[in-house]
């Protein structure tokens, strides 16, 4: 989520229809920590900017329900032009019966644009929400509307789609991919989980 702005989607009903089709129920862990590769694309009117970076963060748990969770993310744009955004907020899940988690979150965001000469600093709120499934013992699979509304970038809406694949109980390797009108952005990564988890 962070600092990919521009972004149109249509609804979550068709995707979260996907969890009817899955295993048996899965207890989810919200104790990781992740890093990622991001490339990320931009319409810039006439224009088309790319840039490329990487992501850190985590998510800790509270309770069975409640979790806190931090993303600290640096792209380079090229022509001295760099940005950073930091995320911090919690979220709630709550389990399905058919194996998947609904889980919404609210977070603060701040965000600064090096531009050279200047700085552009912003910040705001976010607010995601979405489904994680498990559609085999070790392939989790993501789906999330993200909502931004930043003081001066404005409000902006995404779709993103990411999927998991545990090489054993603590260690996944995953990709995501985030849609909008104005950007698209897709990550590479890997997830190193602390906690119990049971499946």
């Amino acid at each position: 989520m962070t600092m990919r702005f521009g972004q149109s989607v249509a609804g979550l009903a068709g995707l979260l229809s996907l969890a009817a089709a899955g295993p048996a129920a899965a207890d989810f862990d919200y104790n990781y920590g992740a890093l990622r590769y991001v490339d990320t694309e931009l319409d810039a009117g006439p224009f088309d900017v790319d840039g490329d970076g990487f992501e850190i963060g985590g998510s800790l748990e509270l309770t069975p329900s409640v979790h806190l969770f931090g993303n600290f993310e640096t792209l380079d744009f090229g022509s001295g032009i760099d940005s950073s955004a930091f995320e911090i907020g919690g979220g709630y899940a709550m389990p399905l019966a058919s194996g998947a988690d609904l889980v919404a979150r609210l977070s603060y965001i701040d965000g600064e644009i090096d531009a050279g000469p200047g700085d552009v600093d912003d910040n705001g709120f976010g607010f995601s929400a979405g489904f994680r499934h498990m559609f085999h013992p070790q392939i989790e699979g993501r789906a999330f509307i993200n909502y931004v509304d930043l003081d001066e970038s404005g409000d902006e809406t995404s779709v993103e789609l990411a999927g998991d694949y545990l090489l054993n109980e603590e260690i996944a390797l995953g990709a995501s991919l985030e849609l909008g009108d104005d950007v698209t952005t897709w990550t590479l990564g890997a997830r190193w989980y602390f906690g119990a988890r049971s499946r």
